[in-house]
């Protein structure tokens, strides 16, 4: 496999079948083997065997969709295996995916590394034991987020929560906030976390002598933003009837299915669902959550 291309040198080993007749069907064979000093993240043919058939052969038969998935495994320059133990890399998909782990001992999103470091002429290989699926914004104020630009969803990617939210005029009231409460460093300093981030709209519901309050009041304001983070990777699975301890302490609790989420017992909806930055996935939501004895 070493001196072959990587696309050439997957369709040489047995356990990688499936892919390479994905691969083929999307049209990326040259596109993978004429890159320069690349990393894929390879599915074996048992990750895609977790993928109901139905599902399966729909997504072949989508080849913008194919290419998209297939794009997301790829990497636009080396990943080392020191670089996996706490990596956010860019996709030739325009998306991002985290890594984890230490020694021989890796996750990719999820999908556990299962062979690594094997080298073709043009990449480095792991592979992995899932598909990775890329993440799918929801959301009617999706649409109101700018399409290119820092504080585009590709651009949001790549930074850390409070300055990719700082890129997004949507959230400009809560960046204040954060500041304010001198949350930014603790925030982009954070690994893996989820935040239920409030709109503008959201803050402009609360009465104004109020919000002036709870903006001149550091400690109180600290309680009330750290109440919207959860210190783990919160999925749409996840939300459908959830219950998460918050970096404020306090428990919040979420329902929903399908592209609609209630946040916390106030009623406050995702507006727009699944949106990565560097260490955070983002759920924009239309109200403000109080903490239970705030």
């Amino acid at each position: 496999m070493a001196q072959d291309p990587v696309a050439t040198a997957a369709s040489n080993n047995p356990v990688l079948s499936t892919l390479v007749a994905a691969v083929k069907q999307a049209g990326l064979v040259d596109t993978l083997n004429t890159a320069k000093d690349i990393t894929v993240f390879a599915p074996t043919n048992e990750a895609f065997a977790k993928i109901p058939k139905a599902d399966l052969d729909k997504l072949l038969a989508d080849k913008d969709g194919l290419t998209k998935v297939l794009t997301h495994h790829v990497i636009g320059k080396t990943v080392t295996p020191t670089d996996l133990a706490s990596g956010n890399f860019e996709t030739l998909a325009k998306d991002s995916v985290t890594s984890s782990g230490s020694g021989e001992s890796f996750k990719v999103e999820g999908a556990s590394v299962v062979c690594g470091n094997v080298k073709t002429g043009n990449a480095t290989v792991y592979l992995v034991d899932s598909v990775l699926m890329p993440a799918e914004q929801f959301g009617t104020a999706c649409a109101s987020i700018p399409k290119d630009g820092p504080g585009s969803f590709q651009g949001m990617a790549q930074d850390p929560v409070a300055t990719a939210a700082s890129n997004n005029p949507a959230l400009s009231t809560l960046v204040a906030a954060v500041k304010q409460a001198g949350l930014v460093d603790t925030l982009n300093g954070l690994k893996d976390i989820t935040v239920f981030a409030p709109s503008n709209e959201a803050f402009a519901k609360i009465p104004k002598a109020d919000l002036d309050k709870l903006l001149a009041d550091k400690d109180g304001l600290t309680k009330v933003l750290t109440y919207h983070v959860v210190p783990k990777k919160v999925s749409t699975t996840d939300l459908a009837n959830g219950n998460f301890d918050t970096v404020e302490k306090g428990k919040l609790t979420t329902s929903g299915s399908g592209q609609n989420f209630t946040i916390g017992t106030g009623g406050s909806k995702v507006v727009c669902g699944n949106v990565k930055t560097a260490n955070a996935t983002v759920y924009i939501i239309d109200t403000v959550l109080m903490p239970p004895t705030a």
